[in-house]
């Protein structure tokens, strides 16, 4: 496996960043991950933009152009073997570092930041949920986003920490809570609910990252004829709704079947949801045959 490195192929066991890095000190980065079908990024520029957005609002030096983000992803496809398959590409983009100023507080933008660019297979399992659905559960506020709600920062602990909950309770997503008990997102995805044909997702001002998938949920709704929106939405809201789904650019839409150990209307996918589902399989296939130029 290789991994992009500073703008260099590197195999990945050989693979080095400096232990006074930024972003392992101090988790003074952000990062994307995004998905490749058949060797090609979905929505490409919209996550360099927002890369770009990010590391200017911490002031980190962030030295690809979209051009060249592009150029990289398809090296990184190519050595991997995975110029015909589906992968899960990760950018990460952190503050660089050295002995002698170990946690920069000035002159940020003079640092050189440090970019790495890594690619896997998506997991097989992601189908398996996709057909069949999750189970998840709820957690309350100390997972919650701290201070940067709208900035994917490498300061994960949050959502590591739900993840793991998540997993000891046999489930692959955990659903957060704010301080005041709103929904807010997903530990690595946004939510929506379905109630009385309505779609309904957290409104953005509760405090956490608003994804780009979440954004194109929106879209194909109102191109369904589906009413969608934002809700200020609570646990009784996701008791009573007749679906529940989360959404995020690798895993894609995925039904969900349980929350804690009530099963979400007949415990089966619903019809709205495999709705979106196949819109956005649509829309997946127009986007990447737009983007090749045919």
């Amino acid at each position: 496996m290789f991994v992009h490195l500073n703008g260099r192929l590197v195999p990945a066991d050989q693979a080095r960043v400096s232990v006074f890095d930024g972003g392992y000190t101090a988790g003074d980065g952000v990062y994307t991950t995004l998905r490749l079908y058949a060797g090609r990024p979905l929505d490409l520029p919209a996550h360099w933009a927002r890369l770009a957005r990010q590391t200017a609002a911490l002031e980190i030096p962030f030295p690809l152009d979209e051009a060249g983000l592009r150029r990289a992803v398809a090296e990184l496809a190519e050595r991997n073997g995975l110029t015909d398959g589906d992968g899960r590409l990760r950018i990460t983009v952190s503050r660089g570092g050295s002995p002698d100023d170990p946690l920069p507080l000035t002159r940020l933008a003079a640092i050189p930041s440090t970019v790495v660019m890594t690619l896997v297979p998506v997991a097989p399992a992601l189908a398996e949920w996709a057909a069949d659905g999750i189970p998840v559960v709820v957690l309350d506020d100390a997972y919650a986003r701290g201070s940067f709600p709208h900035l994917k920062t490498l300061n994960g602990l949050a959502a590591v920490s739900a993840l793991r909950r998540a997993a000891a309770a046999g489930c692959p997503e955990a659903l957060l809570t704010g301080p005041d008990g709103r929904l807010l997102e997903g530990a690595v995805s946004n939510i929506f609910v379905v109630r009385d044909g309505r779609l309904a997702t957290p409104t953005v001002g509760d405090g956490f990252l608003a994804g780009r998938t979440r954004e194109r949920i929106l879209g194909l709704a109102a191109g369904l004829g589906l009413p969608a929106g934002e809700a200020v939405l609570r646990r009784e809201d996701l008791a009573a709704a007749a679906e529940v789904f989360v959404v995020s650019s690798v895993r894609e839409v995925l039904p969900v079947v349980r929350i804690d150990t009530v099963p979400v209307g007949d415990g089966r996918p619903g019809p709205v949801t495999r709705r979106i589902q196949a819109a956005y399989r649509e829309l997946i296939d127009r986007a990447l045959v737009e983007d090749s130029g045919a």
